[in-house]
């Protein structure tokens, strides 16, 4: 049922059941919010969205009442304003004064709220936030003092990853979020996913930053530094930058990181290929033995983490094939250089997800001590980095990544959705039981929205389910399904721990209020550029054959593979 209500002396067509603060955002009209997040129950805890509706005595929150016909709303008159100025104030009362060299300045919700409201001074005073700063983590870095208890990081980590590695402590004016026990997040349930930073307001949650180590091992004539460029890097940095897909994006990348000062700079795509072949031999053997249960995907660190936390009992479905980045770290220090050289080298993963950090400092990807993969930098981190070098990727000449190795199929960029994956390894596996081109061979994704999707491929005389999830709740809930139902029809199932999958990575650039619709236009900008390459499925990189053919006779060695266990932590 549909009527009209007056906002602002304009009459507004609305249905019912909907809440003031979506139709008045429907209709252009912007209201403020700091706690309310598109697609989660409204709490209306920050109150900055508050509305004045004639009848009411007092003000109300807009995010949680619905419509109402025959409502009189004014948005911006003098009570709303004082209002709303009153909350910013008090909520500035006793944040730090670190604007200047806060990383969110200029990117934050409540310094943009302080200039909007004019608010030109503090007028309210209060002791300030003590905490220590947490920075044990390998990825998240967290700020107690900045917290503006919007609630925000808690409900993402607790309802959409199923981790709830913070939550609040204590009541009323002593509440506070933070991690188990008051203990490191590095020793809390944290899976270093970052969807925490993706929705912080303000700086109390960033990631940590690896550009210093970067920059100090640059500076260091004994250190030879190694850049390796992730594909779903290359999309994210060139719809950021908008570049066009016909101007090379990882050859400019790849100009810009030569002029910072990486002395070799490779492309991380044939790790891409190298994954997917493992995968889909895995697969394969795993098909010929009838197993019951499907393979996982394994290229998902923060997924790992969740597996070996909360679900150890699935950790033998998960395929043991490295990720891209620890593959790509393991052939340059150890294939591509005599392994005298190695400790030398100073490999830089350029990644879209932090959970990337934590992944390069697992023990089990190193050898001998030294790490396979020794720093990364998200987009973030490199955005920044191309700001303080003062280079612009559209004046650069491009360069290409440097040989052996530099030739692709499609599946490095495809790794970068979700979904994208789950096709490429269908595809290779069809070209290992066929034996030829797939010229008949179709993979037709389902159009159904939503994270979850299923296809039924045939490839010779059998069919074979692939299915694909992204988001720890919608992984957990239909590997849980997948159980309960003693389906047998899905044999291999792609999860990735971010919305959309890396292009909703925990690395990629703050977006507030559009981060659904820059996720998308990274996944397009993914399929413009999977459309580039020569070879369309893994296994028809030469590059990768005759790498395997020269270094590793054995596909199966266990340099290409790693091993996960189960990990006890405090929850």
């Amino acid at each position: 049922m549909s009527f009209e209500i007056n906002i602002n002396n304009t009459q507004v067509e609305v249905h019912e059941g909907e809440t003031l603060l979506n139709v008045m955002r429907k209709n252009g009209i912007k209201i403020p919010t700091l706690c309310y997040m598109a697609g989660f129950t409204p709490s209306g805890a920050c109150r900055l969205c508050v509305v004045e509706v004639e009848g009411k005595r007092d003000l109300i929150t807009s995010c949680t009442y619905p419509v109402e016909e025959g409502m009189v709303v004014k948005t911006n008159s003098s009570r709303v304003i004082k209002a709303r100025k009153s909350l910013v104030e008090m909520l500035l009362a006793n944040h730090p004064d670190d604007c200047l060299y806060c990383e969110r300045n200029g990117n934050c919700e409540l310094q943009w709220l302080a200039e909007e409201l004019n608010v030109k001074e503090r007028k309210y005073f209060s002791r300030k936030n003590t905490d220590k700063r947490d920075h044990s983590s390998p990825s998240v870095y967290r700020d107690p003092a900045k917290c503006i208890l919007c609630n925000r990081c808690v409900r993402v980590c607790e309802e959409v990853q199923l981790v709830t590695a913070i939550e609040f402590v204590y009541r009323g004016n002593k509440t506070k979020v933070n991690s188990a026990f008051n203990k490191g997040l590095n020793v809390s349930s944290c899976i270093n996913c970052g969807q925490c930073i993706m929705v912080c307001p303000t700086g109390a949650l960033v990631d940590i930053s690896h550009i210093e180590r970067v920059q100090a091992i640059l500076d260091n004539p004994g250190k030879e530094t190694v850049a390796m460029l992730s594909p779903a890097f290359v999309a994210s940095i060139a719809e950021q930058a908008g570049i066009k897909n016909t101007d090379n994006p990882a050859g400019l990348i790849t100009a810009a990181l030569y002029k910072i000062g990486f002395k070799k700079v490779y492309d991380m795509s044939v790790a891409s290929d190298l994954n997917i072949v493992l995968e889909a031999s895995i697969l394969k053997e795993r098909m010929e033995k009838n197993h019951s249960t499907p393979l996982l995907s394994s290229c998902c660190p923060a997924w790992i983490k969740y597996a070996e936390e909360f679900t150890p009992d699935i950790l033998p479905d998960i395929s043991e094939a490295k990720s891209p980045q620890q593959l790509m770290g393991r052939i340059v220090k150890y294939h591509l250089h005599k392994e005298t050289e190695s400790d030398k080298l100073y490999t830089v993963g350029f990644m879209p997800c932090v959970a990337n950090k934590y992944e390069a400092s697992r023990e089990e990807n190193t050898l001998k001590g030294i790490s396979e993969t020794d720093a990364v930098i998200t987009v973030r981190e490199f955005l920044r980095m191309l700001r303080s070098s003062g280079i612009s990727l559209s004046r650069m000449e491009a360069e290409n990544p440097l040989p052996p190795l530099e030739n692709n199929s499609r599946a490095g960029f495809q790794m970068a959705y979700s979904g994208g994956k789950a096709e490429a390894v269908a595809m290779q596996l069809n070209l290992l039981l066929n034996g030829k081109n797939p010229s008949g061979f179709k993979f037709i994704p389902p159009k159904n929205p939503g994270s979850k999707r299923e296809v039924k491929v045939k490839i010779g005389k059998h069919e074979f389910g692939f299915a694909w999830v992204s988001g720890i709740m919608e992984a957990q809930n239909y590997l849980d399904q997948l159980k309960h139902d003693q389906r047998t029809d899905i044999h291999y199932v792609e999860v990735m721990a971010c919305a959309g999958g890396c292009v909703g990575g925990g690395g990629q650039p703050v977006s507030y209020f559009n981060a659904r619709e820059k996720a998308k236009l990274r996944k397009k900008t993914s399929q413009e550029l999977e459309k580039l390459p020569a070879n369309t499925i893994a296994g028809q990189n030469n590059d990768l054959a005759t790498y395997l053919s020269a270094n590793e006779k054995n596909a199966g060695s266990k340099s290409f593979h790693t091993n996960f266990h189960q990990r006890n932590v405090l929850k």
